[in-house]
């Protein structure tokens, strides 16, 4: 203990910290929880802890691990089912909404793989970024991420249409494609959400022809330029104001049964603010839905842009300018790790910047922590060399 390293200030709240998450973690299912545990812990600590600078450097200063281990940490094996496995623990499979939506990760190096010319909505511009969608459940309360999937661009583009192959040599997928992916994981843990909610973009051929099958009901924002039916008569949302002028179609105020290509009958609403010029159309799968309804369950799918933005400015989503794509996977899967461990510790009172800044600054008393000498070892002959072995990770396929 002599020779033992002094701690500053800083690091001793990164030390208590780090053994914070380590329970946690312990917590949520120890037989299926990574061997070599403190080290994901660290780096959940450390994300925390830098407040908006969360690279392996930064990280490194806390003391527990240096940034050669935490930089192997991201760039080993995939670290998305052990995400998967803690936010399972969390969310009620019966109830609730599933929600998907796709973030715009935008990033300074331009030679990370996978990089392309992205619109963000944030920024009003094209960046050099990389494009995650994830989905996610709610109770209209709290989110809580589920799982999510890289948007991979082509490898060529021949006569303006994408190659077969993405840029890593998989098969290319477009983002409709893992939505109804996602959409399929959550059916086979036995999801039965009360909504599924998305954007104008989701409301695709794809998406609903998976929804039909699994018969789960839906709310979207539809485009005012989207063919429906309106009894034999061809109807667009758009012109729903000049159709009420003429009296064939309800005024704004109400909702209108039509049908939707790909689906059948529905409901169509239109909401329009005071600040709003035009108004905004959204639609529920099921007709026999109210306005109310609706334009509340469509409400709910706010919850998952409110992480998106939460995960950006205090746990460091955009930060990681890592070249390898793998270690950009493993990253946004430790950030919404360590979004899942602040909103285990929150109180009803706070809000998330509320308790970051508590845990990273504070004595933490973890909740519901199992006595740590009945945690089982995965396998006992790895004890010996666990502090040179990659940890074992839950597969993606089974948590």
């Amino acid at each position: 203990m002599e020779n033992a390293p002094s701690l500053t200030i800083p690091q001793l709240g990164y030390q208590v910290l780090h053994q914070a998450v380590q329970k946690w973690l312990l917590g949520l299912n120890p037989r299926r929880i990574p061997l070599f545990l403190p080290l994901v812990a660290a780096y959940l600590a450390g994300v925390l802890w830098t407040r908006g600078a969360a690279t392996c450097k930064a990280m490194a200063a806390g003391g527990a691990f240096s940034h050669d281990a935490l930089n192997r940490l991201l760039i080993g094996p995939s670290l998305r089912g052990l995400l998967q496995m803690a936010a399972l623990t969390m969310v009620d499979r019966t109830k609730g909404y599933l929600v998907i939506d796709d973030i715009v990760l935008d990033k300074e190096g331009p030679k990370i793989a996978g990089i392309a010319w992205l619109y963000s909505s944030s920024l009003g511009q094209k960046v050099c970024a990389l494009n995650v969608v994830v989905l996610g459940w709610t109770n209209g309360k709290v989110f809580i991420p589920l799982t999510f999937r890289f948007w991979k661009p082509p490898r060529t583009k021949i006569k303006g249409e994408p190659s077969k192959d993405a840029f890593d040599g998989s098969p290319f997928q477009t983002k409709l494609d893992l939505a109804v992916e996602m959409l399929g994981w959550a059916k086979q843990r036995n999801f039965t959400p009360t909504a599924v909610l998305f954007d104008a973009y989701y409301l695709a051929k794809p998406v609903l022809k998976f929804l039909r099958k699994a018969r789960w009901q839906w709310v979207s924002r539809i485009k005012g330029n989207r063919n429906l039916k309106l009894g034999r008569m061809k109807f667009q949302p758009k012109q729903w104001t000049e159709l009420a002028r003429t009296r064939q179609a309800p005024s704004l105020s109400r909702s209108v049964k039509a049908t939707l290509a790909g689906w059948g009958n529905a409901r169509v609403i239109a909401v329009k603010r005071r600040s709003e010029q035009e108004p905004r159309f959204l639609i529920g799968s099921n007709p026999e839905w109210g306005r109310g309804t609706i334009e509340r369950l469509y409400g709910y799918r706010w919850d998952i842009e409110v992480a998106f933005r939460n995960s950006r400015q205090l746990v460091g989503l955009n930060d990681c300018q890592c070249r390898i794509f793998g270690a950009q996977e493993n990253h946004v899967a430790l950030v919404f790790l360590s979004y899942l461990f602040v909103l285990a510790q929150s109180k009803p009172s706070d809000t998330v910047g509320d308790t970051v800044t508590r845990l990273a600054s504070q004595p933490i008393v973890v909740r519901a922590v199992p006595n740590i000498q009945t945690v089982r070892p995965i396998k006992p002959e790895r004890r010996k060399r666990k502090q040179h072995a990659h940890p074992i990770i839950v597969s993606a396929d089974s948590a």
